[in-house]
């Protein structure tokens, strides 16, 4: 069963008013109406709010071009932190507009960046954890969401995983730089591993090379540098096959991974995992 999805990878000017961007948003969903996919996936934050005041919403807009063609959409804001309002802090979501144009849920974001990568995207806004995986199902397929650098986490991506999802949104704000060899080999890295598919894409915010790219375990799908849609078809069979098989020496190999990853596991031995004497990052230093 192909299952075609699509991320947008789109210019940022940073000194036009932020719900300008809602209009180039309008555009890309237009866009991936065109090549028939059935989610479309914007970056971290876009088009926000995000790192202006929330005093607007983009969710009437997306959702009315999302009911229109039958389409799904996630898109990325900046919510007040409605759990601990004393704190001044926020969540960075990624809302998933269902093919009805209705909200069917919100992730956000479990492990926040630092401060300065906070001020940097958001202008000063202090994130809080979120507390909740994303998990939802579109015409019998399991897609789940992480935001950004939480694909340098193995531990959610594979309990996405171990729920049955198969394809994995990981929106990127931007700004990557000199990390984006090392993101896009940890991006494939997680398909492969998971036996899953992963997309992803970023704002570009000026000159630097983009991220736009949809990984299956056993190939790159789609990738781009530019300014852009990209999009692929995703085989659903295929991974739903690859989790069944066992490894054999069979010849010529009929897969291009290692299959069954998912459950070849030995849960008694991860115990260090959740071992809370071993240092960790403090995600509630803003209380």
């Amino acid at each position: 069963m192909d299952f075609r999805i699509a991320c947008a990878q789109p210019k940022v000017n940073k000194y036009l008013p932020e719900e300008k961007k809602l209009d180039v948003a309008l555009e890309y969903i237009d866009r991936a109406a065109e090549t028939g996919s059935k989610i479309l996936c914007f970056p971290e934050g876009f088009p926000g709010p995000y790192a202006g005041e929330l005093n607007w919403s983009a969710f009437d807009e997306i959702s009315k071009k999302a009911k229109e063609y039958d389409m799904c959409v996630i898109y990325g804001e900046v919510e007040a932190n409605d759990k601990e309002p004393e704190t001044n802090s926020y969540f960075l979501v990624s809302k998933f507009v269902d093919s009805d144009g209705k909200l069917g849920g919100s992730y956000r974001r479990m492990h926040p960046t630092p401060n300065e990568v906070n001020f940097a995207l958001m202008n000063g806004k202090v994130c809080a954890p979120g507390d909740d995986f994303f998990i939802h199902e579109v015409d019998g397929v399991k897609i789940g969401i992480i935001i950004c650098s939480e694909i340098f986490n193995p531990e959610l991506s594979r309990v996405l995983a171990l729920e049955g999802v198969e394809i994995i949104f990981a929106p990127i704000g931007g700004m990557i730089y000199e990390l984006r060899d090392a993101w896009r080999c940890v991006l494939w890295a997680r398909a492969i591993e998971n036996l899953c598919y992963t997309a992803t894409c970023l704002s570009l915010f000026g000159m630097e090379d983009g991220l736009a790219m949809i990984s299956s375990p056993e190939k790159i799908l789609a990738e781009s540098k530019e300014e852009g849609l990209v999009f692929a078809d995703c085989d659903i069979d295929r991974v739903r096959w690859l989790r069944s098989q066992d490894e054999s020496l069979e010849l010529p190999k009929p897969y291009k991974v290692v299959p069954g990853s998912t459950r070849m596991r030995r849960p008694e031995k991860y115990a260090k995992l959740v071992d809370e004497s071993v240092e960790i990052y403090n995600f509630y230093h803003y209380k």
